[in-house]
């Protein structure tokens, strides 16, 4: 009598190999999810060029990826120095506003919405690490419905977080690697000119 050993043995391989094909296109789709980050691009779109480049990679680095880091102290730093930045700006800029409305306006501008638009404009989103199997299509739903909003989807439109985040992100980094310099953050704000900074329409909406 022949012993099965061989075949059991030979089915055992089988079951192995199907889980390694497994393991390997489960690891094929996670990474797909991560994009290499080119820092040279990223600076000359901001115009600005680190003395730290680790804080731009961290800028770019979403918590999802499993790194020692990630951009969400940054987003704390970015989240404060734009409300800050604006609310200079409109102080000077109206003059007759009341406080209210002046913090209205100022929530506007600076919400999820508004800071999504800068990074699908500005291709930020293409630069991000993130392991969210999700996040590309909602990406690219978002970029495709903002175009029947040109301003502000007034909540019309889902955003994802994760774009907000990431600008918000940036500034922080330009703002710890520029030593606090709120003039030079301001100054890449202003590169953002035609989405962020577009006081008309927000008006209109208070």
């Amino acid at each position: 009598m022949k012993s099965l050993e061989p075949l059991l043995n030979l089915q055992h391989l089988c079951v192995n190999e199907k889980a390694n094909d497994s393991s390997v296109e489960s690891t094929k789709k996670t990474e797909s999810f991560t994009t290499p980050l080119s820092l040279d691009e990223v600076e000359v779109i901001l115009g600005y060029e680190f003395k730290n480049k680790q804080l731009l990679e961290e800028a770019f680095t979403d918590a999802s990826l499993g790194e020692d880091f990630s951009n969400e102290r940054l987003e704390y730093v970015g989240d404060s120095v734009l409300n800050l930045l604006f609310t200079k700006d409109q102080y000077f800029e109206y003059p007759d506003l009341s406080p209210g409305v002046l913090t209205r306006l100022r929530a506007a501008n600076v919400d999820s919405d508004k800071l999504a638009r800068v990074a699908v404009k500005h291709g930020f989103h293409r630069f991000l690490r993130h392991k969210k199997p999700l996040l590309e299509d909602q990406i690219r739903q978002f970029s495709e419905e903002i175009r029947r909003y040109p301003l502000h989807s007034n909540g019309l439109v889902d955003v994802p977080k994760a774009l907000a985040d990431l600008v918000e992100s940036i500034i922080g980094a330009v703002f710890i690697d520029s030593n606090s310099s709120i003039d030079i953050v301001w100054k890449i704000s202003l590169r953002f000119d035609g989405v962020m900074l577009e006081y008309c329409i927000t008006l209109t909406i208070i």
